[in-house]
């Protein structure tokens, strides 16, 4: 019986040390591919800041989570096949466009991603999926599959939450700012998903992704739909034509882009945050236009923005379009802009519209 025991010992021990070696030469492959691709010139693999990984401006996504944020068959599969995730590519002013009805994607644009061969791809994925930096915020997450919407799913994500304004549900079908949502459940890890939604700033402070503070039963719904949307298909609603982008009235001027530094940078929170939508020239055909359900305002047209008060502005921009009674395609950005950054963009938009306030 010790001879037995003896054996099956040693025999485990072989397993558990041939294990380790094959993990520890799979793991050595994949960082000398990564070092040999320059991987850590797109993306952030260790946490620390840099200017082509961390930003909007970054090239990439950060990868130094990776092992929190990916489901494994998913990523390995994309190494060795890699498709758009993002229709308008890392940050989307980078590759935009004004169109003749709306701003338009420049896809000659988009840098081309390797391709990996099956067994540099199961390397490089054992590497990235090693990286899990975040794990305690995964760790507080927990889906349960019994509380979702139902078929009110899609009425949670875009007209409660106005989501489709900068997702897409479907293939061409919502917005092209953010990335596509139609194959997130195979994608995403489920708790990774109700942590960033949660609080996109605690996975990355520099996100244009604006924290909704969702009840708990209403985030469980929302994750739930993004999950269940693989193999969904949606009918593709008719597009805006360039009269029914909102209050359409040609301004004839590119938005006012001051010297001063205030200005300056509320010029720039509005190219980051507001152009996706309200558009380049501020008219309201950004490139998430085409299928918002509410077009987004033209900031150009003086006669509606000079009936709307500086304060209704403030509000709007601080707390959403629901706090003054109107889409929730309008999201709220007071968890990534001050209320002295606010202010300054309501003075930007007023450039826009070269108006001012008129009480009736």
């Amino acid at each position: 019986m010790k001879y037995l025991t003896r054996t099956l010992s040693v025999a485990c021990t072989a397993f558990a040390l041939l294990f380790c070696t094959s993990a520890f030469a799979d793991s050595a492959a994949g960082l000398k591919v990564i070092k040999k691709m320059e991987c850590a010139s797109c993306h952030n693999m260790t946490g620390k800041p840099g200017p082509e990984t961390d930003g909007l401006w970054r090239k990439g996504p950060a990868l130094y989570y990776a092992g929190n944020k990916y489901n494994e068959s998913w990523l390995k599969e994309w190494l060795q096949h890699p498709t758009q995730i993002r229709p308008s590519g890392m940050f989307y002013l980078d590759h935009v466009e004004s169109g003749k009805k709306r701003d338009m994607i420049r896809t000659t644009s988009f840098p081309e991603h390797v391709s990996l061969p099956a067994m540099e791809a199961e390397s490089v994925a054992e590497v990235l999926l090693a990286k899990r930096t975040k794990t305690a915020l995964i760790r507080a997450e927990k889906l349960d599959p019994s509380i979702n919407a139902g078929s009110a799913g899609e009425v949670l994500f875009d007209k409660g939450n106005g989501c489709m304004a900068c997702h897409r549900i479907a293939p061409d079908y919502g917005g092209l700012s953010g990335p596509e949502l139609y194959s997130a459940g195979k994608r995403l890890k489920s708790e990774y998903m109700l942590s960033f939604v949660r609080d996109p700033n605690r996975w990355n402070h520099k996100t244009y992704m604006p924290r909704r503070d969702l009840s708990e039963e209403n985030l469980q719904k929302l994750v739930n739909y993004i999950e269940s949307l693989a193999g969904v298909v949606v009918p593709k609603v008719s597009e805006n034509t360039e009269e029914s982008v909102a209050d359409q009235e040609p301004a004839g001027e590119m938005p006012v882009f001051a010297t001063d530094d205030v200005n300056e940078s509320a010029a720039k929170n509005y190219r980051h945050y507001c152009m996706q939508c309200h558009g380049i020239s501020g008219h309201g055909s950004g490139i998430n236009s085409r299928d918002m359900a509410v077009p987004a305002r033209n900031h150009s047209n003086g006669k509606y923005m000079q009936a709307r008060s500086d304060a209704d502005l403030f509000k709007v921009i601080k707390e959403g379009g629901v706090s003054i009674n109107k889409s929730a395609l309008m999201p709220p950005w007071k968890s990534l802009l001050t209320d002295a950054e606010i202010h300054d963009l309501v003075k930007h938009i007023r450039k826009l519209c070269h108006c001012e306030f008129e009480p009736k």
